[in-house]
């Protein structure tokens, strides 16, 4: 099942309560005192992470993300949340991923659906950015890419950008579905980095503590938990330099096998067991 080809990856309700404790265990006050900025993909799977995660961070959550988890809200959006920040005493939770969806039947990259026939993809935007890739893989080297500026489809052109120098990667893997959320967290990782570098300094008060989760979310069918693969766990201060990698204490070890996905003689697109 999703173990096969996320390892490591906890079921929503494990995860929260882990990361609950872990911040906890960390000096890390959680609940009404604390504020959660959440960056996930707009698509209405993703909704229930959302919602547990509102519950044990305050009830509320500022929303950053758009299309396939990319924090487009911005050096603005995280200014702004940091103002939000409760104080004296609060902390800030930030918690970010792509998602991917396996179906019924286990194959990665779709998801049932409430109300449709069949599985459908999932993430859409992920699929639609890896199908830019493809075709830009495909054109003469000399033929230069042109990014779009329509602002009517803004957002999905920056994922088929910010997807393209992970491209080859993503269309040679065994399961190509499997690790394009893999590289989307990539491309979302140094996107986090940068907002946190330039809006943190001056905007996060002071002496609050600085939470970033980052990984995969993954949609699984109705009656079967959501998972979610912690990939990034990080105590930071309100300048946002790291203090503390904590992932290790997260996952209860120090499992890197996500970043080398690939499986000999793996070419399903499926997952079983």
């Amino acid at each position: 099942m999703v173990e096969q080809q996320f390892p490591g990856a906890l079921a929503e309700g494990e995860f929260i309560e882990k990361l609950v404790i872990l911040l906890e265990q960390n000096n890390v006050v959680v609940g009404d005192n604390s504020l959660l900025a959440t960056s996930f993909c707009c698509d209405e799977v993703n909704r229930s992470l959302d919602s547990k995660l509102c519950e044990a961070f305050g009830g509320q959550n500022f929303s950053m993300g758009g299309l396939a988890g990319f924090p487009f809200g911005g050096v603005t959006s995280f200014g702004a949340f940091s103002h939000h920040i409760p104080k004296p005493g609060g902390s800030a939770v930030v918690v970010y991923a792509p998602h991917v969806g396996v179906d019924s039947t286990g194959v990665v990259g779709k998801v049932d659906r409430r109300g449709m026939p069949a599985s459908g993809a999932c993430c859409g935007s992920a699929c639609a950015a890896l199908n830019f890739c493809k075709e830009q893989l495909e054109k003469d080297q000399a033929e230069q890419f042109t990014p779009q500026v329509d602002f009517l489809d803004a957002q999905q052109a920056w994922v088929g950008q910010a997807l393209l120098p992970h491209g080859k990667e993503v269309v040679d893997a065994s399961n190509p579905m499997a690790q394009l959320p893999r590289a989307l967290y990539t491309a979302q990782k140094e996107a986090m980095h940068k907002i946190i570098t330039a809006a943190a300094p001056g905007n996060v008060p002071e002496n609050t503590p600085l939470v970033l989760v980052g990984g995969i979310q993954i949609n699984t069918p109705t009656g079967t938990p959501d998972f979610f693969l912690p990939l990034q766990c990080e105590l930071r201060s309100p300048a946002g330099e790291v203090q503390a990698d904590l992932l290790a204490e997260l996952m209860d070890q120090n499992d890197t096998k996500w970043m080398s996905p690939e499986r000999p003689n793996d070419t399903s697109e499926t997952i079983s067991g």
